[in-house]
């Protein structure tokens, strides 16, 4: 009868530690498209949002808007990611736009949802908050080290 309580009390262990609920969040990482139209994410971002206890979770930027509404209704976060996308045109553009109007809309309702960006990532939500890609001020150089001149503060 020990035995019997005993593998009972076991078997009873395990069942309820496999069904414990999972409080980590999920975070959605948006993925951004190379010159040959492939999709990728960092794998920077994906080790830090992991390294926080958050589970990650890939936005393809090809999603469908239906797909990406059903997606959004199971992460609890998103991350856009620096990188060399086009602000003006492009899919990460599209897919951030939904995302944008979607995390607005859940946090004017109570449902908390945080938005973060990486560089470029700052800059979209800083066009996308705005309504224009206007406020993104224009240069004539890239890639062109020049010296740096140190002046004594005033």
């Amino acid at each position: 009868m020990v035995k019997l309580i005993t593998a009972l009390f076991f078997v009873l262990l395990i069942v309820t530690n496999s069904f414990s609920l999972n409080l980590r969040p999920i975070i959605g990482i948006v993925s951004e498209t190379t010159t040959e139209g492939h999709s990728y994410i960092a794998a920077s971002y994906v080790k830090y949002i992991e390294s926080a206890g958050a589970r990650v979770v890939p936005i393809i930027n090809n999603i469908t808007q239906d797909e990406l509404k059903d997606l959004f209704g199971s992460i609890n976060g998103v991350l856009f990611p620096g990188g060399g996308s086009s602000l003006v045109e492009s899919a990460y553009l599209e897919v951030a736009k939904t995302i944008f109007e979607l995390a607005k809309q859940a946090n004017d309702e109570g449902d908390y949802f945080p938005l973060w960006g990486t560089c470029l990532g700052f800059q979209l939500l800083c066009v996308l908050q705005s309504g224009t890609n206007h406020i993104l001020s224009s240069f004539d150089s890239e890639d062109y080290s020049i010296p740096l001149n140190f002046t004594d503060g005033k």
